[in-house]
């Protein structure tokens, strides 16, 4: 049955509302780059047996990259944060004693998985460095900030015979 504006029930909708929720993704090995990126160098220089191994084991040049690869991935850290209203702001500021900490408190409190602590939003700033923090930092702000939608740019483009693909 089609829902008329009359059936609508505004009062179940709004119940089952939920805030704006944004992800982003940090990396605990993130100096492993550094390797990959030698690593690269040699492979684009390296003879085809230097770069496949003789059978193609795990001496390969590949099979080295494929291994900090993996380990690299591995080490990744999905953090998902939720918008905070400026009031909401606002009040987690106020409520950390420790002035210093203030900033990091009011991204605590927006982050809800893995739940951290304004220190170890700090912590969290120094480890991982300018970079990858500043993505966390713009995330928090988007979950604020930025009208929810959803974006299907990253997936396959499907092609018919009718579009002159296959």
């Amino acid at each position: 049955m089609t829902e008329t504006p009359q059936d609508f029930d505004l009062d179940a909708w709004l119940d089952d509302a939920e805030r704006p929720q944004r992800s982003v993704t940090v990396y605990q090995k993130a100096g492993l780059i550094a390797d990959l990126d030698a690593l690269e160098a040699k492979i684009e220089n390296a003879e085809d047996e230097e770069v496949d191994g003789p059978s193609a084991g795990g001496g390969s040049l590949r099979g080295q990259y494929a291994k900090l690869a993996k380990e690299f991935h591995d080490s990744a850290l999905t953090i998902r944060i939720e918008g905070r209203d400026e009031n909401e702001r606002a009040k987690a500021a106020a409520g950390e004693a420790d002035p210093a900490l203030r900033g990091a408190a009011v991204i605590a409190d927006a982050i809800i998985s893995p739940k951290f602590s304004p220190k170890q939003v700090e912590k969290l700033a120094e480890r991982i460095g300018e970079a990858q923090f500043a993505n966390v930092v713009a995330t928090f702000k988007a979950a604020f900030s930025d009208i929810p939608a959803v974006s299907a740019d990253f997936l396959p483009k499907r092609f018919t015979p009718d579009d002159g693909g296959e």
